[in-house]
Order: structure tokens, then sequence, then C-alpha cells
């Protein structure tokens, strides 16, 4: 079996080329840097670089295959974040279409069954749609919570400032999910190819958190006798966002996206499947508490 992994060096494509080559399969590791895809092509990869804004640099990267592990790479750089990701959608599809490749599992959000009203999520409503759209391809869109590893960016307000904050309510439960455990759904159902048709799967962690219990497993993980939840206003997030470099134009789908959230657009499904297995507390201790000990 050839398979293709866009983003193989990333949180959760690194694991689906790791794995789907352990198992003896042929991998294409797709990546933007060829310095970060070394490790792969030691381990047997194919490494090939390339941008998925690049039309022909997609249609060689999945030329030949039978199946994909699919998502847009982060790129908080762009001028216009919806263009990038709908540009890189295109390709995917148009690469698709004419490589060949039958199975599709791609990296998708909560949220993303909205055209319109989550911001960034909205792009990935786009992603999924267009790829359902290509006759004969099997897809199977892993609509995954927030990422764990985001709160490593919280450290720094949690060790200088002692609190945590966000944009919502502090009492408002949400999926948080660790990277890892995306890699490994992902890179199994890509080993079974026991999908047909046009699939969802939702993908939420061990269990929803509220941002106030957030704030109180990362006081206690940290040692920290009180850590309060504060709710940000949307103005300051943005603020916060554009300081730290990111554009306006992407600081303001983010925005969007938190507006959604209170407004009930991210809204679920949680099961047996859809639950995995990493747990907050569990990952602020192993991960996060390092990380702030070395800040």
């Amino acid at each position: 079996m050839k398979y293709v992994v866009i983003g193989a060096t990333g949180q959760t494509g690194h694991i689906v080329a790791e794995e789907l080559l352990k198992s003896g399969n042929a991998v294409r590791a797709v990546g933007r840097s060829a310095d970060k895809l070394e490790k792969l092509g030691k381990l047997g990869a194919e490494v090939f670089v390339g941008d998925v804004t690049n039309a022909d640099d997609m249609k060689r990267a999945f030329d030949g295959t039978e199946a994909a592990y699919v998502m847009i790479p982060p790129n908080y750089a762009a001028a216009d974040f919806r263009k990038y990701q709908e540009e890189a959608t295109d390709n995917f599809a148009d690469a698709i279409s004419t490589g060949g490749t039958k199975y599709i599992v791609s990296l998708s959000s909560v949220g993303a069954n909205h055209s319109s009203g989550v911001g960034p999520i909205n792009g990935l409503y786009y992603f999924e749609r267009q790829l359902d759209g290509i006759p004969d391809l099997n897809t199977l869109h892993l609509r995954a919570g927030f990422f764990m590893e985001n709160f490593f960016g919280s450290i720094g307000m949690v060790k200088t400032q002692g609190i945590y904050g966000a944009p919502v309510p502090g009492d408002l439960p949400w999926p948080v999910i660790a990277t890892a455990d995306i890699g490994h759904y992902a890179s199994s159902r890509l080993k079974a190819l026991n999908f047909s048709g046009k699939n969802v799967q939702y993908l939420l962690g061990a269990r929803d958190v509220s941002g106030e219990e957030v704030a109180n497993i990362l006081g206690k993980t940290f040692g920290l006798q009180n850590v309060p939840y504060v709710e940000f206003t949307i103005e300051d997030m943005k603020k916060g966002m554009m300081s730290a470099g990111i554009p306006e134009n992407a600081a303001d789908l983010y925005c969007e996206m938190y507006d959604g959230f209170k407004n009930g657009l991210l809204d679920y499904h949680r099961d047996a499947e859809s639950t995995t297995k990493t747990k907050f507390e569990d990952f602020a201790e192993h991960a996060l508490k390092p990380a702030f000990a070395a800040m």
C-alpha cells in the first residue's frame, strides 16, 4: 500500500507517518522543511519537500498513491487566511482527482458542519465539502476538539500573571484532545481502510473541561495555590494575538471562532468512539509541568 502524508512533520502527521512505516507500508512524507523530514527519511519514508499552495507540488505528491492523510498546515502569517485554506484545499482536490487516490483521512475540527460563524473552521467546512465532492473517493473527516498542546501558549500567562483566561465563560465546557491521540486514531483507520463513502468521526479527548477547570488543574499541577480563571474580552484577545505577530485578518477569524463557540456553534456528539484516552490532568503533569518548570 502506498500512502502520502501531508504535514508529515506536524503534531499529528509525524505519528501517522511513523506508524504506517512501522507496519511495512510505503509512505511519501510531505512537508515544508527537508531538515525536519530527515528523521522520517531515515525510517524509510520517501521524503517530499512541497508547498500545499503549489498545485504542481501537490499533483506530484499524490501521484501513484492509494490512500492519504490530509490536513491544511497552519500558516498564521498568511495575508488572507481563508484564501490560503481554500487554495490548499483546491490543490488537494485537483491532485486527488487526477492522481487516483481512493481513501482520505483528513484532519478537520468540531464546528466544521457550519459554513459561517466559526472563523477559520469555516475553511474546514469548505475543505470537507470539496473532498466529499470527488467521485469514488472514500473520505473520513476527523473533527477534533481543541488541541491540548495549545495550552503551552498559556504557560507564560500562568507563570507571570498567576491567571489563566480565554474569551469564553469560565463554566463553558469544551473538548480538549492530545494530538498524539489524533495521530494514533488516524493511522489505525488508514491501516484498516475500513470505511467507504463520505464519513465524519468526532475525536473529543477523554472528557470536556471548562476554563475554570483548566485553571484549577494547571494551578495544582504547577504547585500554585490559586490560579483564577479570567474571561477576556474579544477585543483583548485580538490585541494579544496581534501583539504576538498574528495578522489582523487571522486574529479576526479566531475572534469569530470564539464568538461562535459562545453561541453554541461548535456542537458535537460524544460517544465511546469519539472519546480518546489522554486525560487533560495527565497531559498537564507529563507535558505542561516540565515546560512550566523550564520557563
